[in-house]
């Protein structure tokens, strides 16, 4: 699961972020019902916890001390049919990088489109050990999807409103009791309101002056300037590579000490070049004492009509 994962997520990154009856097991790849060996959810949040809600997708989860709702979750990407996305990771907004052993969790609100949990589990898991069985948790009856050598779980899926909600973790091959205690304080609410309310729309800006914006904050080397013409969240390194995905404040608070460091960028603002695979771009130069200066390009996307920063992409 680690590697697919933790792979869409990052895809999905190089887009402008979005606002966030009794099923029945399949045949295959089904193991019959055992307890889950983890505490039940109750109505109350257990000491340490925090919840967090969300009424639009009609939602609760609990997390350990220290755990938020990441920036770089994709949030509510359509609405017919429902796709939605929330990531939480235990780290601070300046440290949020998603790369190969992240450790987070994940909520997935989606159409179920006549799949039942186990059938939408079996459907999306990539762990090539995932084994599948009906489980209970808060009186809900749904679907685990765990590790067949070790029995942990990594999954937990349920049905409601023609809708699966689906909570996942990262697992990287040995046990994470945190992590794992997450999963079964998932809780679907009563009523979900997404959809019913006002659409908010982003506040258009030109694909200019975001390319101006951004040369003129590297040129005054101010990062809440270059981070507010980004999106939330961003993908940094080099293709082919290994690029990860970040919090713009975890991309642009390691500028300060770069720039204290005697680093200048120059971004050419125009042209804003134009590639049939990345779309528009546009290029700087950085310069560090003592290195060869290198480029580096700075991808631009639109939301409807406001256009930002999507990825860093250093070039040899």
């Amino acid at each position: 699961m680690k590697a697919l994962m933790i792979s869409a997520i990052l895809l999905a990154s190089c887009s402008p972020a979005a606002s966030g009856p009794t099923p029945t097991p399949t045949a295959t790849g089904v193991v019959p019902t055992t307890a889950v060996p983890t505490p039940t959810p109750t109505a109350t949040v257990a000491a340490g916890l925090t919840r967090y809600t969300n009424t639009e997708l009609g939602y609760s989860v609990d997390l350990p001390a220290g755990w938020r709702r990441a920036a770089c979750s994709e949030g509510i990407i359509t609405t017919a049919p429902l796709v939605a996305s929330e990531m939480f990771m235990g780290v601070p907004e300046a440290e949020e990088i998603v790369r190969a052993g992240s450790r987070f969790a994940r909520v997935r609100v989606t159409d179920a489109a006549g799949l039942t949990p186990s059938a939408w589990l079996e459907r999306n898991t990539s762990e090539p050990d995932g084994k599948f069985e009906p489980v209970a948790v808060g009186g809900r009856t749904g679907a685990r999807g765990f590790i067949g050598a070790s029995g942990e779980t990594y999954a937990v899926a349920f049905a409601e409103r023609g809708w699966i909600y689906a909570i996942e973790r990262t697992y990287y091959g040995s046990p994470d009791p945190e992590l794992e205690g997450i999963l079964t304080t998932l809780r679907i609410l009563g009523d979900a309101t997404v959809g019913r309310g006002p659409t908010s729309t982003p506040t258009p800006r030109t694909i200019e002056s975001v390319a101006d914006a951004l040369a003129d904050g590297f040129a005054r080397k101010d990062v809440n300037a270059i981070a507010d013409t980004m999106t939330p969240c961003v993908s940094v390194g080099a293709v082919p590579g290994d690029p990860d995905t970040r919090n713009r404040v975890a991309y642009t608070i390691p500028l300060q000490t770069e720039f204290a460091a005697g680093t200048s960028v120059r971004v050419q603002a125009r042209p804003i070049e134009n590639d049939q695979y990345v779309g528009r771009f546009v290029t700087s130069t950085w310069s560090k004492p003592g290195e060869p200066d290198q480029r580096v390009d700075f991808l631009l996307r639109a939301q409807g009509d406001r256009w930002s920063v999507v990825a860093i992409r250093p070039r040899s």
